[in-house]
Order: C-alpha cells, then structure tokens, then sequence
C-alpha cells in the first residue's frame, strides 16, 4: 500500500474499530457438503466439527497504518447440526524465526497468541453441511506488532471457530501468518529463481508417425502446454523453461508437411524401412504436401491426418519469444527425459551422453535459442551416487531437491547453493525448495484451508529466507513437477508476488548456479526406496545395448559421410523407449522397442552375404569366393571373416574391408584359406564393421567346406613310408646284384647263403 493509502486507512481506522468491536453479518451458503474443503485438525485431535477456508487476506505486505481484510469460510462437516458458533482473530506479536517454527505453528493444535478483544463474531446454528461466510476488518495497529526497523518478518495469525455438540464445546483453529514490514526495514532481497518444466512424454516410437494426437490438443492455447506458455508471457520475472528436446522434435515433425513417397521399393541407409506407419494412407498424389501422420484404427496401424500443424507451429513461435526475453533461460533436459538412474544402473552410461548430446543437437536445430548447456535436473531432483558420478564427466551443475542433501545440522540456515565432490571433481548443485514446491503439486494448494492460506505460506515461507540473511541475500528455488498444469491460477498467483513484493527479486536458475556455495555441511546424497522403486524396470530396458550395438554396427558400414534419416530416427526411438515418462508403462515401453528390433532388423538384412554350396579345397591353401550383396542406396564398407566350428581345421588369412556400391550390387571377394586336415567340416561367414574397433553385423552364413588335399602330417608320414619302402627295395635289388656276380660253385663246395 502506498504513502497515501495507508494514511486514508489512518483515516477510517476509528470506523473500522467501530465495526470490529460490534461483531460482523455472516453469509450463509447454500448446502454444499460435497464441495467443503479439507477439514482441519482440532486441538484435541478428535474428530472434526468444523472446515474453515480463507478466501481473503489484504494487504499481502502489511505495514504500519494498514486495514486489514480478512475473509474466510466455515462449513459444518459433524453431520449434526452445531449450536453458538462463533468465530474470532487470534494473532501473535512474538515473530516467527525460523522455517521450522513456520512449520510448527501451522499445526491447528499449537495455540499460540490470544484471541483479538471485541472480534468475536456469532453466527449462532450451523446445519449439517451449511457453509457460512465470515469477514473482519481490523486496522493493523491494534495488534502491537513490533515496528522497530528489524522487527520485519512473519507474525501467527490464527481464526479459531467455537461451536458447541450437546454439552461438549470445541475450538477449531485454522493458523496463517502475517507479512510484517515497519517502517525503515532494510534487507538483501531473496533472488527467487523459476523453473517452467515443458515435458509432454513418448509420443511416438520408431518413426515420424504419432501414436495419437493428443499433443494437437496439449498445444493448443487450451491445453496443458498452452496454457504453460500463457502463464510465461505473463510473469514479471525471469523463468527458466526446463525443455524436454523430444517435445520440440515432436512439435516441429509436425509442422513439417511431409511428400507421398512415389511407388517402388522403400528405400534404406536413408531413409526409414517400410511398415505400417509408412503407409501413405490419405494423399493425394505422389509428391503433393501432406500433414504429420497418427495411427488410427482398431488397430492403431491405419494412418490419418494430424489436426495440429498450425498449432505447433504457432506454440514453438511462441517459446522462441518467450524464452529469448531479458533474464530468461533454457535448460535442455536429455532427449526424452531419460530415466537416468534405471539407465545407469542397467549398465547402460553410454546412453546418458548420447541423450545429452542429441537433446542439444534437437534444440539448436529446431528451436534456435541459446541454452544452459550444462545443468542437468533429473526427475523428482533425485540421483544416487554412480548416476552422479556418471553425469559429472559431461555437466557441471545438477538440480537436486533439497531433500536430496539436508544439512547436517538441522537448524543451519541453507542456500540454494552447495558443492558435491564426485569421480571428476567438484560438481555444482542447485537445490530446489521442496516445501514451496510442493505448493504446486496438483490439490496441495486448494487442501486444508484453500489457495489464498497456501499463497500466504508462500509469503512467509520467502520471507522467512530473506530474514534469516538480512544483509548477505539468499536464492529459493521453484520447481513445479514434470506435469505441472498452472489451471487453477493459484501458479500465476505465486508468479505475480514474486515479481511484486519488495523481499524477492526474480533471477533465472544461471544467476542462482553461478553464486557461491553456502558452505553449510551436508549429508551423503540422499536416494530414498520411492526414488527406487518409481524407476523403469529393468526388464524395460534390457534389449537397449542389443539394439544401441547393432545401430552402430549399421551406421559404421554405412561411414560418416552417410546422413540417414533412419540411423537419426532409430536413435532417438531408442531413447524414447529410456524416458522417465514411460515409468509404470512397460507395455508401451516393450512395443517401442519391438518397433525398433524389427525395423532395425529389417535394415541390417538389406546388406548381406549369399549363402554358398558346398565349397571343394583341392590344395592345402586355397581361395575361395565370398559373394556379398548390398541392397541399399547408398555403398557400404565391410570386411568378412570365415571361422570353423572346430577352429583347428580350418585359417584364414588377413582380410582388409572392402566397399560394396549400393542399389542390388553383389560383390565378390576371395578370401584365402588353409585346411589343416581333410574331409568335410562346417564354417561360418560373418560379416564385421570396418571401424578400429570392429563387431559383427549382421547374422552369421553357415556353409560346409571339403578338403580332398593331404594335410601337413599326413604328407609327412606318406612321404616317410615312401622313403622306408624305397629303402628297403633298394637293399634287395644291391645283394641280388652282388649274388649274381658269383661264380658257380664246384661239387664238394659248402652251400651259398641265401640272400
């Protein structure tokens, strides 16, 4: 309130004291007991009598001369009906010092201050389910607040109804605070920072075909993501858009009218395999400009229309705008919003950097706004400490909630601002306020006394953090859940005091990640079982590295100077099959990436090696033919490699990659092999990637192979048994010689030996 509104006040204040002193006319609703809020707990903790609401409480910042309007509701939630209600102000001149004593006194059974002389207000019966409005004007004098210049902060306020059940009487209390600034108050403002998480979940799988078309509707200026941009053209401060890149992807392939795809084969290394989202269902003719695709049928395999192209197209303006305003900011989550902690606990590290790079990659090229590179805020603001560890090599800040890493010290006065010492070093953390946060959360605001008390415990809450660093500042905060929906207004609400009351001054979350750590000692990452236990399953994610290895085994044949759409969209199909969104889904997980095996499946097989017949070795060393044939567009680089299924029968020689020009080119190649024994033995042809570190593409060709040629030892021991043979002849001939050349024997003569 201005100079001259609080001396107007000044000036009305003796009526205003006339009107509190004679009670105040109460309202009563019609029945409604359905609609009543959430009751709140009595003192006795016995079963409750009475819900009150507050609906109204101005001025927001209370100063010295002030009126105060305070408005509310009380609703009969007993079931008989209530005798001598009345209701009556409860305020405390003793400042509340810490959040914790916040939190305390917001328990309806802690009495504290004493009830406000002359304004009790009578409102006599209450029906059963009756709901009866109550109101008070009070200047802010008459409750002696402190007003030396320090005495700034927030002051109990509570509204306690009487009522009265047979012969028990009993109080309900329904506690708040007030804002208190006296003259002269002089502090560092909070910088309050904003995060506006876009995330929209998996809406498509391995292809440019939407499984529905609800993201038409979420963009519109009626729905969700809509409205989300609606709420950031208003603000008054800098707000940090937390962007899921898969979002921008979905949102710009649909305002990208793609061709009919003329008649002939599907094409390949380039472009996507033929399946039933590929169908060109609805156009016109071949060439002819055509909207984004959804499954429809009962089926979901027949293609229509998409409804949203100028949708899209108009909320991505939008975004560019509005993320590009002064102090705004961009933080590009990983692609699909990957579950990092079930990704890196699967084994699977390499995913993380491949979702980064290719959320940047996304967002560079189809929104064109500079981004925060370096944040990474993982979903709930959780991460256990291999994650962490995983994440340190590729970012430098991470978004925790704060209760992720409580002080050690329970009283500490915290920041926004810590360190935590990973692997790589040192890691700066941002920490989001889990109390104010929690304010967004759908139902919290409107439960347990209405948005208007949730608003001014936001009020306390940030003033509060202001009065505990009067002179050196601090920074909150603000992170609304993944599925934030700011429809009720009460976000809005919170957005406009940040930007109007004097304890806060907006700042987006680079300003907060580049102050000083608060040095306040902390406990080990904290990674609680609900954390654990909402991540994706682990049987979602296992044929991710089968299907990460065999698309890297294609893109390598194909080389880097091959840009195909198919390798670009397989890859972030395989992402999307690790999004957080898809937790408690595994249905829709595992039919993602079926989708992905089949077509991947598909592709690879287009480059493949002709089974041979039967191949005949009639030396020892031989080469033999190896046909491969490549039926993609574009020419392919591979190497082959023959093993026996006995490994000693069979060698092969040194193989160099060779390249096989695309469009049905087969291609022969002599490979140079070496039996070891005879006879007929099975051998494998596998082709392999021609990169340093080389794996298998593809599925392996059996085939038999049969050697008629000696092998080594059994030409050793053939020539052997010829030499022994040889010898032995030629000892016979050479005494059959010597013999011959005798001359006869005379009659008497001993007889000649026999040879």
């Amino acid at each position: 309130m201005t100079s001259a509104g609080r001396r107007v006040g000044a000036a009305i204040a003796a009526l205003v004291t006339v009107l509190a002193t004679t009670g105040f006319q109460t309202a009563r609703a019609a029945h409604t007991p359905a609609a009543s809020p959430s009751p709140t707990a009595s003192p006795a903790n016995a079963p409750d009598r009475v819900a009150i609401t507050l609906t109204d409480l101005e001025p927001r910042t209370v100063r010295p001369g002030d009126v105060l309007t305070i408005e509310g509701t009380m609703t009969n939630i007993s079931g008989s009906q209530l005798e001598t209600v009345s209701v009556v102000l409860r305020p405390s001149a003793h400042r509340i010092n810490t959040r914790y004593d916040l939190s305390r006194e917001a328990d309806p059974a802690v009495l504290l201050g004493s009830t406000l002389q002359n304004t009790r207000q009578s409102v006599g019966l209450l029906d059963p389910g009756e709901t009866v409005s109550w109101q008070f004007f009070l200047p802010v004098d008459r409750l002696n607040l402190p007003t030396g210049p320090d005495d700034f902060g927030a002051y109990p306020l509570a509204v306690d109804v009487r009522s009265t059940l047979g012969s028990s009487t009993r109080v309900t209390r329904l506690p708040t605070s007030l804002v208190w600034l006296p003259e002269g108050s002089q502090f560092v403002p909070t910088q309050i920072s904003w995060l506006l998480p876009l995330t929209a979940g998996v809406h498509r799988a391995a292809s440019t075909t939407f499984l529905n078309d609800q993201l038409a509707t979420d963009l519109a200026p009626s729905g969700r993501l809509g409205r989300l941009l609606t709420f950031a053209a208003a603000a008054k401060v800098p707000l940090t858009y937390m962007v899921d890149p898969a979002l921008i992807d979905d949102a710009t392939v649909m305002t990208e009218p793609r061709q009919a795809a003329p008649a002939g084969p599907a094409a390949s290394g380039s472009s996507a395999p033929p399946s039933a989202n590929s169908s060109q269902a609805g156009t016109s003719s071949a060439g002819s400009p055509l909207p984004y695709q959804v499954a429809a049928g009962k089926d979901g395999t027949t293609p229509a229309n998409g409804t949203g192209s100028a949708t899209a197209a108009s909320w991505l303006a939008d975004l560019r705008t509005d993320s590009s305003a002064p102090g705004a900011a961009l933080v590009g989550l990983p692609y699909a919003d990957t579950d990092l902690v079930a990704v890196v606990r699967a084994g699977l590290t390499r995913e993380t950097a491949i979702a980064r790079s290719t959320g940047l990659s996304t967002l560079s090229t189809d929104l064109a706004t500079s981004t925060l590179s370096d944040i990474v805020w993982p979903v709930g603001g959780t991460l256990d400490e291999p994650t962490l560890d995983d994440l340190a090599s590729d970012y430098d800040t991470v978004v925790l909630d704060d209760t992720s890493l409580p002080p050690r010290d329970p009283n500490a006065v915290t920041g926004a601002r810590t360190n935590l010492q990973t692997a790589s070093g040192t890691m700066r953390a941002v920490l989001t306020d889990s109390r104010i946060s929690a304010l967004l959360t759908p139902g919290a605001a409107a439960a347990n006394g209405g948005v208007r008390l949730a608003e001014q415990r936001f009020l306390a809450d940030t003033m509060l953090i202001t009065e505990q660093r009067p002179g050196a500042g601090s920074s909150v905060v603000v992170a609304p859940p993944r599925t934030f929906d700011p429809v009720d207004g009460f976000a809005a609400t919170l957005l406009a005091d940040s930007a109007t009351v004097p304890w806060l001054q907006g700042a987006n979350l680079g300003q907060v990640a580049g102050q000083p750590a608060d040095g306040v000692p902390r406990s080990s990452l904290v990674y609680n079982d609900a954390a654990r236990a909402a991540e994706l399953r682990p049987s979602a994610l296992a044929p991710i590295a089968s299907l990460r290895s065999s698309l890297f085994a294609y893109s390598s044949i194909l080389g880097s100077s091959t840009t195909g759409s198919f390798i670009n969209t397989t890859s972030t199909a395989i992402l999307r099959a690790e999004s957080s969104a898809l937790r408690g889904r595994p249905e829709q997980s595992a039919a993602i990436t079926n989708v992905i095996a089949g077509q991947l499946a598909a592709q690879t097989a287009q480059v493949y090696i002709v089974k041979p017949g039967l191949i005949t070795l009639t030396s020892r060393k031989e080469k033999i033919p190896i046909t491969v044939v490549n039926n993609l567009p574009d020419p392919v680089t591979v190497q082959i490699r023959l093993t026996a299924v006995n490994a000693a029968r069979l060698s092969v020689g040194a193989q160099l990659p060779f390249t096989v020009p695309g469009n049905a080119t087969r291609h022969e190649v002599l490979v140079e092999v070496q039996a070891t024994t005879g006879g007929r033995f099975d051998v494998e042809a596998q082709l392999w990637t021609p990169d340093a570190d080389p794996r298998p593409y593809g599925a392996s060709v059996p085939f038999v192979l049969n050697s008629t040629a000696y092998g080594a030892v059994a030409l050793a021991i053939a020539a052997s048994a010829a030499g022994l043979v040889f010898l032995l002849s030629a000892i016979r001939i050479t005494r059959r010689i010597r013999a011959s050349r005798r001359p006869p024997t005379e009659p008497g003569d001993p007889a000649p030996l026999a040879p």
